[in-house]
């Protein structure tokens, strides 16, 4: 129906509204914020279950320190600008979906607007939700915060290395990084066929610290 995908571009719009002050910039269902620390980015995700009566969708969060940033860029070959970043440059460990406190079934992170919505209502909590993300984004995005959360979890698991090793390259070269690069390989021990993966990342960040 025409008429939910009006009330969503209405609700994308308004998000876009009350990011704005916060230094986001929005390119469609977008938003980023650029920093010299790195990116933030806030996107609607359409649901593969939307369908005419009922318009679904996600609203993912994502920060790409500017050390990760790099990383990814050098190993995927990509030559876009950090202003350009998607939410699938980002690290991913501290940057969950906005959830919706009134979910219509057991996914508790999408939102959804059919005929019966009480629009005013989705629209609060909505606004909501993505204004305290982006503030937690920004939060993250501050120097250091980000390797700060990171260094203090207990029991790491493996994929908590990777960013550990590459935000620790920014700071140049320390035995808080050699103790990183060792934990990486620990982890990774069992993981044969990610060898030369563990070995292409600490030899970058090595060289990245090295700078």
């Amino acid at each position: 129906m025409a008429k939910l995908d009006v009330v969503v571009r209405g609700l994308l719009h308004d998000i876009g509204v009350a990011l704005h002050p916060r230094g986001f910039r929005s390119s469609g269902a977008v938003w980023r914020l650029i920093t010299p620390e790195g990116v933030a980015v806030i996107r609607k995700q359409p649901s593969q279950w939307s369908r005419p009566t009922a318009k679904m969708f996600y609203i993912d969060t994502a920060v790409a320190p500017k050390e990760w940033w790099e990383w990814m860029a050098w190993r995927t070959g990509q030559t876009q600008p950090m202003n350009m970043a998607s939410e699938i440059y980002s690290i991913g460990l501290m940057e969950p979906r906005v959830p919706c406190p009134h979910p219509t079934d057991s996914d508790r992170e999408r939102w959804q607007v059919t005929a019966d919505t009480d629009v005013d209502r989705l629209h609060a909590d909505l606004l909501t939700g993505v204004t305290r993300a982006a503030d937690r984004l920004v939060e993250l995005l501050q120097p250091g915060r980000y390797l700060a959360e990171l260094s203090a979890l207990p029991n790491k698991q493996i994929g908590h290395w990777p960013p550990l090793v590459i935000l620790l390259s920014g700071r140049g070269p320390s035995p808080e990084l050699d103790a990183a690069c060792a934990g990486l390989r620990a982890a990774f021990a069992e993981r044969p066929r990610a060898a030369e993966y563990v070995d292409e990342l600490i030899g970058w960040a090595h060289a990245r610290a090295s700078r």
